[in-house]
């Protein structure tokens, strides 16, 4: 018996590397000839397969795009170097441009702000055209403007609003003015003005006096003179403690308003107010100069007093030329001279 080839284990496949095998030769057609490649063979009962990397081994990689970076120098101590400062120059070039800039900014504005100053003090539409004034009764719309400066056809922003305010108040009668624009042509004054309530005598002069005791003026040819007066204050006095004057003389005021209240000053206007030496104060009313001693104060209720005992001798149309009302001790005892 023949004995057949042992066959390969099962499952199991052979590997062969694969050589390349020499081409045959095929025979020459004629003598003489080069002989012709014939096409490779294969051995029978066996497969060619190609070898492949062994199941240990790991793919190669995929090829990437890498870039190289020149590595950074260190220090001896491994720290990375510090950053390189900015060159000067750039510094001072960017400063340099900066400062061009703003001088440009600069220049521009004050060329728009100067020629806007030009033209709002050269236009004829900025000129004065109407001065409004209000509160004046002592003084006239013409003679205030006067004496602020203010003149029509003059430039609105060229005039001084202080001081044309501060102008017009050095006239003794104008206590405040207060002076505004309206453009782009109105100047308007706002005025308010003393109000005199007395006359004080002073030396041989007469002042005028305000209701808070405050002489403003010696008394002139077309000031008011229907006013009460008030005497026995003397130019020491003024020169001495001239507060202390203008206190006594609203207290005396006071005491006309009191008069006013109680009635008596519409029958008996007040005429004069006497300030004695030591301080006690004897009050002149009506036509008939009847005079009130009213001694010190308060004189509130002397002057009600008084009120109560011209009434009583009206009624009995008697007429009286002193009443006494200056006992403090005792108020309620009223001393009354006849005529």
């Amino acid at each position: 018996m023949t004995e057949r080839p042992s066959a390969p284990p099962p499952n199991r496949r052979r590997t062969l590397p694969s050589v390349p095998a020499a081409p045959p030769v095929r025979a020459a057609s004629a003598r003489g000839s080069k002989p012709e490649p014939v096409a490779a063979v294969p051995p029978k009962n066996e497969r060619v397969r190609a070898s492949t990397p062994s199941s240990h081994e790991s793919p190669a990689p995929p090829a990437t795009s890498v870039s190289v970076r020149p590595p950074r120098p260190s220090t001896k101590d491994g720290a990375p170097p510090a950053a390189r400062p900015r060159r000067p120059i750039a510094r001072h070039l960017r400063a340099l441009q900066l400062l061009a800039g703003a001088t440009v900014v600069l220049v521009a504005s004050t060329a728009v702000a100067w020629g806007a100053r030009r033209y709002i003090v050269s236009s004829p539409r900025f000129a004065v055209r109407t001065v409004l004034v209000d509160g004046v009764q002592r003084r006239t719309a013409e003679q205030v403007a006067s004496s602020g400066g203010i003149e029509v056809g003059k430039n609105i922003f060229t005039l001084d609003l202080e001081l044309a305010g501060a102008s017009i108040a050095t006239d003794p009668w104008i206590e405040k003015a207060t002076v505004t624009r309206r453009l782009p042509s109105t100047i308007h004054v706002d005025v308010v003005e003393r109000e005199a309530q007395a006359m004080v005598a002073i030396g041989g002069d007469l002042y005028l006096a305000t209701r808070d005791g405050e002489l403003f003026k010696e008394l002139a040819e077309d000031d008011p003179v229907d006013l009460p007066i008030v005497t026995g204050i003397t130019g020491e006095q003024v020169a001495r403690d001239r507060p202390g004057v203008v206190i006594a003389v609203r207290s005396l005021l006071d005491v006309v308003e009191d008069l006013e209240r109680a009635g008596v000053a519409r029958r008996y206007p007040t005429q004069e107010l006497h300030v004695e030496r030591d301080g006690s104060i004897v009050v002149t009313i009506g036509k008939e100069a009847i005079s009130l001693h009213l001694g010190q104060p308060p004189y509130r209720d002397k002057v009600a007093q008084a009120s109560r005992v011209l009434t009583e001798l009206a009624q009995r149309k008697a007429s009286a030329s002193v009443i006494f009302l200056d006992n403090d001790a005792h108020p309620e005892r009223v001393v009354v001279r006849m005529r």
